[in-house]
């Protein structure tokens, strides 16, 4: 949403906006700000640190050398409530800037 028309809808039309959906708020067209619930911002603080367990798990095992340092992408994802083609699409988007 560019800012001017943020700014057109007031800070209250914007948060009951983000309580729905994310908000990208952008300027020239380019990001600047993105307003989203706590609830939503909360959730993900939670996938990224059961993420970095997962990993850390995963490297004091190979330490270890109880199981290969190799993680599996499906099974993480599905620990973390993730969709792997999602997960896949969006490296391989990133792979291809």
């Amino acid at each position: 949403m560019p800012i001017s028309v943020a700014a057109r809808k007031g800070v209250s039309a914007v948060a009951a906006q983000a309580a729905d959906e994310r908000v990208v708020l952008t300027h020239r067209g380019h990001a600047i700000a993105v307003v989203d619930s706590a609830e939503r911002i909360d959730e993900d603080l939670r996938r990224i640190r059961e993420a970095a367990r997962v990993v850390v798990e995963a490297a004091a095992d190979a330490a270890l050398e109880r199981r290969p340092a190799k993680l599996d992408l499906a099974a993480v994802c599905a620990r973390l409530g993730l969709d792997e083609r999602d997960v896949r699409a969006q490296a391989a988007d990133l792979a291809g800037r």
